[in-house]
C-alpha cells in the first residue's frame, strides 16, 4: 500500500509541479480533441474529449486546455483511460484546477499497473453553455509520465469549436412569478447549476446528496481536497463526477456522513440536511440563537434544532407553507439553489 501510494503521490506531483523527470526521445504521441456537438444552448452541457494514439506505456498524464470563459462555463473533468485489465485498480485524478481561461485536470494509474499503448481516449471535460457566440476549446499542453518515470511533454496545436445558442436563461418550465425565478436565473449564470437539455429547469425535482453537495462546492470554488476518495463504506457508489466534491467537502469538515459509516450520495437529501451542511461550512455559531417559532418546531431532530435556528438567524432558510420547516422533507432544486446563494451572500 504504501508503495502504490508513493508511486502515485510522485507521478502526481511530477505532473502538477513540473518536476523534469528523464525525458525521452521515443516517438512521440499525437492528439486530437472533439465535442459531442457543435452547438450547445445557454445552460446547457457539451462534452469536450481529448484522444491520444501512439501511446507507449503511460502511467499518468496532465492536460491543459484553454477555453472560451465568457461563452463556456467548466463544469466537471473525468479519466477515460481504461483498466488494462479487470485486475487493474481504479487509479485516482485531482479535480479540475481553473486559472484565468485554463483549466489543468491530471490522473495517474495506482501501485503495479502496466502502462497504456497505443489509440486511447485520456480524458473528457464537460462545459455549459454562458453566452451566445463562437467558443473554442484548445489543448495547451500534455504531458505524459511512463512507469519508469520517464516523461514527455508536448503542446499540439489542437482545438475544437463550438457555437453557443440561445442567449435567453429563461427556463420554459419556470413562470414569471415562480418565488425562486431570480435565484435560478442567477445560479445558471453563475454556472454551478444547469438545465435540462429540453429546456426545463425542474425546480420541484428532488436533489440527493451528492448533487447537493456538488453544487454548493462548485458555488464556493472550493479548495481540491489532497485525497479524492473518500473513507466511506459506499465509497464505490459514489460517481465519479461527485467524488471530488465530497472529498473535499469532508476535507472542509462539513461533511460528516451517517452513523454506520456511509454517505448514501443518491438518497434525496432533506430540508434538515441541507441546513446543517451550510452551517458547517458557513461555521455559524450555534449557541443561544433562541427557540424556534415553526409550527413542527417539535419534529426537527435534536441534532438539527440549533443548527436550524442558527440559519434561520441568519436569514438563511424558511419554512414551507402554514409556518411549518418540514425538516424530514425532500428538497428541491429550487431551494437547493436558493440556499446555496444566499450561503454565497452570507460569505461575502
Amino acid at each position: 500500500m504504501l508503495r502504490k501510494w508513493f508511486l502515485s503521490t510522485l507521478v502526481l506531483g511530477m505532473l502538477l509541479a513540473g518536476l523534469p523527470a528523464a525525458v525521452v526521445s521515443a516517438a512521440a504521441a499525437s492528439y486530437e480533441i472533439s465535442a459531442d456537438q457543435t452547438s450547445v444552448g445557454v445552460n446547457k452541457a457539451l462534452t469536450v474529449t481529448v484522444k491520444a494514439s501512439e501511446l507507449q506505456n503511460v502511467y499518468g498524464y496532465e492536460i491543459v486546455l484553454s477555453y472560451d470563459t465568457t461563452k463556456l462555463s467548466l463544469q466537471s473533468a473525468n479519466n477515460l483511460l481504461p483498466k488494462n485489465s479487470a485486475a487493474e485498480q481504479n487509479g485516482f485524478a485531482i479535480s479540475p484546477i481553473k486559472s484565468g481561461n485554463k483549466v489543468t485536470f491530471a490522473y495517474t494509474k495506482v501501485g503495479s499497473a502496466t502502462g497504456s499503448e497505443g489509440s486511447k481516449a485520456l480524458a473528457a471535460f464537460t462545459f455549459g453553455g454562458l453566452s451566445a457566440g463562437k467558443a473554442s476549446v484548445k489543448i495547451e499542453s500534455v504531458k505524459l509520465v511512463r512507469t519508469d518515470l520517464t516523461s514527455e511533454k508536448q503542446t499540439p496545436d489542437k482545438s475544437v469549436q463550438v457555437f453557443v445558442v440561445n442567449a435567453s436563461r429563461e427556463f420554459t418550465d419556470v413562470a414569471a412569478g415562480f418565488w425562486a425565478r431570480d435565484a435560478i436565473t442567477r445560479a445558471a449564470q453563475m454556472g454551478f447549476v444547469n438545465g435540462y437539455p429540453d429546456g426545463t429547469f425542474k425546480p420541484l425535482k428532488q436533489v440527493t446528496r451528492a448533487e447537493f453537495v456538488t453544487m454548493l462546492a462548485r458555488a464556493l470554488e472550493l479548495p481540491v481536497a489532497e485525497q479524492q476518495g473518500t473513507d466511506f463504506k459506499d465509497n464505490e457508489r459514489i460517481g465519479n463526477w461527485a467524488k471530488p466534491s465530497i472529498a473535499s467537502g469532508v476535507s472542509a469538515g462539513w461533511i460528516k456522513g451517517f452513523e454506520d459509516g456511509t454517505f448514501r450520495p443518491d438518497l434525496p437529501i432533506t430540508r434538515a440536511e441541507m441546513t446543517v451542511i451550510v452551517v458547517r461550512a458557513l461555521k455559524l455559531d450555534t449557541a443561544q440563537t433562541g427557540q424556534l417559532a415553526f409550527a413542527d418546531a417539535a419534529s426537527i431532530p435534536s441534532w438539527a434544532k440549533d443548527v436550524v435556528a442558527a440559519a434561520v438567524k441568519a436569514g438563511l432558510v424558511n419554512g414551507r407553507g402554514n409556518n411549518k420547516f418540514v425538516p424530514e422533507d425532500s428538497a428541491n432544486r429550487a431551494e437547493a439553489v436558493t440556499l446555496i446563494l444566499r450561503m454565497v451572500d452570507e460569505r461575502k
